[in-house]
């Protein structure tokens, strides 16, 4: 497989990044759980590129990185709501 693809899978993770960095400014709780999550969905689609790329022209193995990695992100997305519906801050 060719640099290309892992190379804008890396770049379409890096706003992950960016959000976590920017959310982890804010002092509460609520904010820097968020943050960690933004993080950690960054790094799994950084993961997931350096694997892909790591796979070279094996697709086989290059399919199953990137199920890992799409399980991975939900799984990161759905612990994200829950911990948000849980901190709900109620009048």
């Amino acid at each position: 497989m060719h640099a290309l693809v892992p190379l804008i899978l890396a770049a379409s993770g890096l706003p992950a990044l960016l959000i976590g960095a920017w959310m982890s400014r804010a002092t509460d709780d609520r904010s820097r759980g968020m943050a960690l999550h933004w993080v950690l969905v960054g790094l799994a689609i950084q993961a997931g590129a350096v694997g892909i790329y790591w796979a070279g022209d094996d697709d086989r193995l290059a399919q199953g990185i990137v199920i890992a990695m799409v399980v991975l992100v939900n799984a990161l997305i759905v612990s994200m709501v829950l911990q948000l519906r849980r901190n709900r801050k109620h009048p």
